[in-house]
């Protein structure tokens, strides 16, 4: 969708402004749960840890945890989707699902620097 309308810049001059707003499916949900299932189903998984919030893999997720334990780390700020979480002791069992908080990210980065490698200022 683009709508555009127009308005008066900081000069007071007349100026165009666009907003753009596009929703694509980049079909990593689909690759995601597509390795999954293969890797489950094939015997080469033990246990499957996926880092999504995305509930279009409940499916997938419900499938995989009938063979093999299965944790869910959701990386956004919002709470895990219900669809993703499931019974604890559901299938195989053993399977969980956590939240990653902010300090989760800062307890666990690489020192500064790292060889030759520095972080940006105000990282």
């Amino acid at each position: 969708m683009v709508a555009s309308r127009g308005d008066r810049g900081p000069e007071g001059r007349g100026e165009l402004l666009v907003s753009v707003t596009t929703f694509e499916e980049k079909g990593s949900d689909v690759n995601v749960a597509s390795s999954l299932l293969i890797d489950v189903l094939s015997g080469r998984a033990d246990a499957a840890m996926v880092l999504s919030n995305d509930s279009d893999l409940h499916f997938p997720l419900a499938h995989a945890r009938m063979h093999v334990p299965v944790a869910t780390i959701n990386p956004s700020t919002k709470a895990t989707a219900t669809d993703l979480r499931g019974a604890r002791d559901a299938g195989a069992g053993r399977h969980w699902w956590r939240r990653l908080r902010p300090d989760d990210f800062f307890d666990h980065q690489l020192p500064n620097p790292v060889g030759k490698f520095t972080k940006p200022e105000g990282w």
